[in-house]
């Protein structure tokens, strides 16, 4: 009730008015529903499209080193998937002997290696390991380390295990 009362309100107070006052209420309402559109419409989707212009050669460049990175792991996994032979204790007891690594205990199967040495210059474990990364895709599963009484001498237990395809 109140609210057709409210109304029949609005449109005697219309009517009572001239029409140049209708006219410029007309103007001023129209004004302030454009202004509307644009702030609520317009004005976001400009901003946006401004920000995405200046973003747009950024991200070009992140494509680009994504791209890269892509052909790089592809030419990796080219290479991870070439024919390794399988790691032998001939081969594992030649390494050591170059280095001068003498072990107490040495054993290799199914492309684990575990071997400990009570004494060994940690430099040449080291380049040891290193060697092996390279040559034959081993990586340490496990390794203890302990310092011995002698200047960069220690006591290894460790654990290797041959990188393969499918691995």
């Amino acid at each position: 009730m109140k609210e057709i009362e409210f109304i029949t309100s609005l449109r005697n107070d219309w009517r009572k008015r001239d029409l140049r006052e209708r006219r410029i209420l007309l103007g001023v309402g129209v004004l302030i529903l454009a202004s509307l559109i644009y702030l609520i419409g317009v004005q976001p989707a400009l901003s946006n499209i401004r920000n995405l212009e200046s973003a747009t050669p950024a991200l070009k460049l992140q494509a680009a080193t994504m791209m890269n990175m892509a052909s790089q792991y592809e030419a990796l996994s080219k290479t991870m998937s070439e024919n390794i032979p399988p790691i032998t204790r001939e081969v594992i007891e030649s390494t050591l002997n170059r280095r001068n690594i003498k072990t107490q205990s040495l054993t290799v199967s199914n492309e684990i290696v575990r071997f400990q040495a009570n004494t060994v210059a940690y430099a040449q474990l080291m380049e040891w390991i290193l060697e092996m990364q390279k040559a034959a895709r081993l990586t340490v599963d496990e390794a203890k380390v302990s310092a011995l009484s002698d200047a960069g001498q220690v006591s290894v237990v460790i654990t290797l295990r041959q990188q393969r395809p499918g691995n």
